[in-house]
């Protein structure tokens, strides 16, 4: 299966299957999507309403790969469940800790 993650110079690209209105946020694991892509499983806790989910796996991404908030940016999916994530930062560093996240 591949990662659901690619990584270039000046970061990553994180593809993430997000669910609103869950009792925690919490991954889920990696979920396979249609035509061989996968994607992180996320539940979200904040409803998809007014953007508070779509803030939420921000929030959730950026401490669980330790890299502050402004670093972390919704590139595609505002109003989908398949959220495309770019991360910022150090690739080796990302890679490690999106490893351990996949984990």
């Amino acid at each position: 299966m591949r990662d659901p993650f690619t990584l270039d110079a000046t970061g990553a690209t994180l593809t993430i299957r997000a669910t609103p209105k869950a009792s925690r946020t919490a991954v889920t694991g990696v979920v396979a999507l249609e035509g061989g892509a996968t994607a992180l499983g996320l539940r979200v806790a904040a409803p998809p309403v007014d953007g508070a989910a779509n803030g939420e796996v921000v929030r959730f991404v950026a401490k669980q790969l330790r890299v502050g908030r402004s670093a972390v940016t919704l590139v595609a999916g505002q109003t989908s469940r398949v959220k495309r994530v770019r991360i910022e930062g150090d690739a080796v560093a990302l890679e490690a800790a999106l490893r351990a996240l996949l984990a």
